[in-house]
């Protein structure tokens, strides 16, 4: 999906669920302060306007523990065999934590 941003989206490795839209992980494509992507093989039902509730579960090497996230649904996008779905951050009950994986991947994408 292309669309135009003002906020830098930094691409990640780490996992994610959300609670009360499917049981399993999914992978976390991009996260900004503001959104993220979310990535899985199986067909979610993800209505625009939908609050969930994510939980970030970051790659190893951030050293970050998990955090949740308020999200709203913005989009969705069904491919042969994948399913994309992004997110407007709301909230951020553990507002360190992810402000802390945000800065690591931007000091990670400047290192690269």
């Amino acid at each position: 999906m292309s669309e135009k941003r003002r906020g830098i989206r930094y691409r990640t490795i780490a996992h994610a669920r959300v609670h009360g839209l499917f049981n399993g992980d999914a992978l976390l494509k991009d996260i900004s302060v503001t959104g993220c992507r979310i990535e899985t093989t199986v067909f979610i039902e993800a209505r625009p306007g939908t609050a969930y509730t994510l939980e970030v579960i970051p790659e190893s090497a951030a050293k970050i523990a998990s955090f949740e996230l308020q999200v709203e649904t913005r989009w969705t996008n069904a491919a042969a065999d994948s399913y994309e779905v992004g997110f407007l951050v709301k909230a951020s009950p553990e507002g360190k934590q992810f402000q802390r994986y945000v800065d690591y991947l931007a000091w990670r994408s400047s290192n690269e």
